[in-house]
């Protein structure tokens, strides 16, 4: 009786085993990718003569000037506004309150 009960857990062990393995192999085939899909556009900029880098969408540069652009969606660059500096605001305030005084000539 003791061979049959151990040959008995045996299997179901086994089966269980097998099961999880095919589960999983199945989650897996269904997977998908979640890296960004390469939009295919990019913006060149000039370095040199007939020398030439290409930039993503989004990615920044710096021109000779110093001027900062953007690569945008569309393959073509606009100015990177977000890194200029603003100028500290200036807050002006007044009082509720006046008081006024006056000088009495007798």
């Amino acid at each position: 009786m003791k061979p049959l009960a151990k040959r008995a857990r045996t299997t179901v062990l086994a089966l269980s085993v097998a099961a999880s393995v095919l589960s999983l192999s199945a989650v897996s085939a269904f997977a998908q990718d979640n890296a960004p899909a390469d939009p295919g556009v990019r913006c060149a900029a000039k370095i040199g003569p007939g020398e030439y880098e290409f930039y993503l969408p989004g990615e920044r540069a710096t021109d000779i000037n110093g001027n900062k652009w953007v690569c945008g969606p569309d393959g073509q660059w606009f100015r990177d506004y977000s890194s200029l500096t603003r100028p500290p605001l200036i807050k002006l305030t007044t009082s509720l309150v006046y008081t006024a005084t006056a000088t009495l000539q007798p």
